[in-house]
């Protein structure tokens, strides 16, 4: 099996899979392709991981690629994990529409950020996908790189490439609930959640056969006057509830539950993240800044900056997610329930067919197996026209023009507020500020 990670230089993806693949009982014979365009940052991972794998036996070969066309070149499964311009292209998406009083708390799905990011990171999955159609047509791509939804249909949309979208929110989101409500850690879990990445909706949650959501009901979470319950200590094994006040407000107010937290969910919607300053944002929803994630950045690289505690703790961010459990399901070496982002063949028919929606599904060797996920109207109300304007994206992206970029984010509920010509500018501002990343030059062409 020959799998290849492209942005193996990732302080928060690599290290954690190679772990994985490296320990799997499974998957023997592995070639593992480390492939990055930034050479300092692939030989420093590259170097743990090549260790890490001699002091576990050497089971696989470990090669190191700066090329894409070879890196692909006969893979069975390629798993990208990118953000094109890093953290420097980032700032820009959160900074500039801060200005104009849309404070992201995340930045990277939906909003004029989201879209942005979007900009710059559809042309790079084209070019994933064309290299994969000629090099390995019959390879499993595995995205973890946001805007999760729209690049996990981006190379099967222009390529026919077989795409698979993965983030553990909505089983996180679950679990947490679940401990909320009184459920132990290894309570058997059972949910139905429908929509898009970062969007989506719990139609069912159970526990160990029990209701979970009415439990909440009744212990007094379906409400949206920013309280909880009962008084959260700093050190309360169920602290986290305090990070979904914006969720059960939304869950009393529309009726539905959302499968993420507040950070994600509060995004899709003008009620909260338009402000006049951050200070104003309610329900005590956090932002994520740029400074916090290069704080743990710089915590990742001194942790791996010594090789010998880098062998022990050979993990990082997301990269414990289960996505060595999907090789091995879609291998057939097991078979695996979880939740996914998976082009619609018809488990979610509120929403466009082959667009990529969230549901869960099951892994084996047969394939994914979405289940069943009908939307109701009102979340389907929220989440549809996020679907059409990732659709619409990808061709702005690549071919499109900066009126037609600006018409559509000006549709996204953040810019709800904006008068008309600051939308305008907000998108000039963003473009130009990471116009070297844009190789679509008719986005650039302002007026």
């Amino acid at each position: 099996m020959k799998v290849t990670i492209i942005g193996a230089g990732s302080y928060i993806w690599s290290f954690g899979f190679s772990r994985q693949l490296i320990d799997s009982k499974a998957i023997k014979g592995l070639e593992l392709t480390l492939m990055d365009i930034s050479v300092p940052d692939l030989n420093r991972t590259a170097e743990i991981i090549e260790k890490y794998n001699t002091s576990h036996g050497s089971p696989a070969v470990i090669k190191r690629s700066g090329d894409l066309n070879a890196a692909v070149k006969g893979a069975d499964f390629v798993v990208v994990c990118i953000s094109t311009g890093g953290l420097d292209a980032m700032e820009h998406d959160l900074a500039v529409p801060a200005r104009y009083g849309i404070f992201h708390t995340v930045g990277d799905t939906v909003g004029p950020g989201g879209l942005l990011r979007a900009v710059r990171n559809i042309p790079v999955f084209a070019r994933i996908g064309k290299a994969m159609q000629k090099y390995c047509p019959n390879a499993w791509l595995i995205n973890v790189s946001n805007p999760l939804t729209v690049l996990t249909r981006t190379p099967h949309k222009l390529y026919g490439i077989k795409t698979i979208g993965m983030c553990p929110g909505v089983d996180e989101q679950a679990k947490l609930l679940c401990r909320i409500a009184g459920f132990a850690n290894d309570a058997r879990i059972d949910f139905t959640v429908a929509g898009i990445d970062h969007g989506s909706w719990f139609t069912s949650l159970m526990a160990d056969g029990k209701d979970v959501l009415a439990i909440l009901k009744k212990q007094g979470y379906y409400r949206s006057d920013g309280k909880l319950p009962k008084t959260v200590k700093g050190h309360d094994p169920l602290a986290e509830d305090s990070g979904s006040i914006a969720v059960f407000a939304l869950w009393r107010e529309l009726g539905y539950m959302p499968a993420l937290n507040d950070r994600h969910q509060t995004e899709n919607f003008p009620w909260f993240l338009p402000r006049s300053s951050s200070a104003d944002i309610p329900y005590r929803i956090k932002r994520t800044s740029i400074q916090d994630r290069r704080n743990w950045r710089k915590g990742r690289i001194k942790l791996y900056s010594n090789p010998g505690s880098a062998l022990e703790k050979l993990s990082a961010g997301h990269g414990d997610d289960p996505v060595v459990e999907v090789i091995e399901s879609l291998a057939g070496f097991r078979s695996l329930t979880y939740s996914v982002n998976y082009r619609n063949v018809g488990q979610t028919p509120q929403l466009p067919p082959d667009a990529v929606v969230e549901t869960r599904a099951r892994f084996d060797a047969a394939g994914v197996h979405p289940f069943a996920s009908p939307l109701p109207p009102i979340p389907t109300i929220t989440v549809l026209p996020h679907v059409i304007r990732q659709e619409t994206i990808i061709d702005i992206a690549l071919n499109g023009t900066f009126d037609e970029l600006v018409a559509l984010v000006l549709t996204d509920p953040l810019c709800s507020r904006l008068e008309l010509p600051q939308c305008r500018r907000m998108v000039r501002e963003m473009l130009q500020a990471n116009k070297h990343l844009i190789p679509n030059r008719k986005l650039l062409k302002f007026n």
